[in-house]
């Protein structure tokens, strides 16, 4: 794998890892199919909701990519002949109801804007979903990408203003202690995503030739809080079912980024591995479930206990 043309992400390595540790049940060909090549997309609705949350916030998800809508409820008997009529006519079509999480995470949006002012953080086109590339250290022929949803930026604390990296997440319930994202829990979750944004930030001053596009952003001051470690990363959740949010802030230090270099090592050698085998596929009903690969033959569509 060109690791130029395509660098290793968070994502990919959260793929194929938790918590540092290779995941059970994987399908190669699904990871190669979905997240390396591109061929094909995730559709999940907790992926769906979260994009549109980002698009309201920040004007845009990962990728730049917008969700503008999300879907609504079923239309009545009269607004589908209603709709028959507008669509002869040349007229624009009447949309279903909103959902209620649909309204709540709207809701949380408007609450964002409030917060952001609050906490003195500052969302323009120039400082959301910022990429980044970098060689990595332990092997210069890997290269490492990385999307900031938030940087950089000033936020303040009770410690007064810092400078931060901010990632947004949408989640139904921001107390919940089961799953991979527990966000009620944090310290069981896999935080590899906060270790190479950490990773990555402070590295950044000696790859602006590699990411031209930063130069406008990352002024010297900025530059110079980063080489004293003077720059936090924060996870700010907000919650749908009740309108909830919170800042967690994760701490950067030597044990980390020792994780993050073994968790790259890792992930790389799984992908050799598995490039070297041409990607089989691992059936498993309930990734098979959730998989877009919709040609793929040995698609498990009954489920075996």
């Amino acid at each position: 794998m060109d690791f130029k043309q395509r660098p290793l992400n968070q994502s990919l390595i959260h793929r194929f890892l938790y918590k540092g540790d290779e995941r059970e049940q994987i399908c190669p060909k699904k990871i190669y199919c979905i997240d390396i090549i591109g061929s094909h997309h995730y559709r999940t609705e907790s992926m769906l909701k979260g994009s549109f949350f980002e698009t309201l916030c920040l004007g845009k998800g990962a990728g730049g990519k917008r969700v503008d809508d999300l879907p609504r409820k079923n239309l009545s008997k009269a607004k589908i002949l209603e709709n028959q009529k507008r669509k002869a006519s040349g007229l624009p079509e009447l949309k279903g109801e909103k959902t209620t999480d649909q309204e709540r995470i709207e809701e949380q949006a408007r609450r964002f804007v409030l917060l952001a002012t609050k906490y003195q953080v500052t969302v323009t086109p120039d400082n959301t979903q910022v990429k980044m590339i970098m060689p990595w250290h332990k092997d210069p022929s890997i290269y490492l990408g990385m999307e900031w949803d938030i940087f950089p930026t000033a936020i303040m604390t009770n410690e007064g203003l810092k400078m931060a990296i901010i990632d947004l997440k949408l989640t139904a319930d921001i107390n919940s202690t089961y799953g991979d994202f527990c966000w009620g829990a944090p310290e069981q979750m896999d935080l590899n995503q906060s270790y190479m944004y950490s990773y990555g930030v402070r590295h950044i001053a000696e790859n602006i030739e590699l990411n031209p596009h930063l130069k406008n952003i990352i002024t010297k001051p900025v530059i110079n809080l980063i080489n004293k470690g003077q720059i936090d990363f924060y996870y700010w959740v907000f919650g749908y079912k009740k309108l909830e949010d919170k800042l967690i802030k994760i701490t950067w230090d030597e044990i980390k980024e020792n994780e993050l270099h073994e968790s790259i090592r890792k992930t790389i050698s799984l992908i050799d591995f598995y490039e070297q085998q041409d990607w089989p596929t691992k059936p498993n009903y309930k990734l098979c479930k959730e998989c877009t690969v919709f040609s793929c033959p040995d698609r498990q569509q009954i489920q075996e206990l």
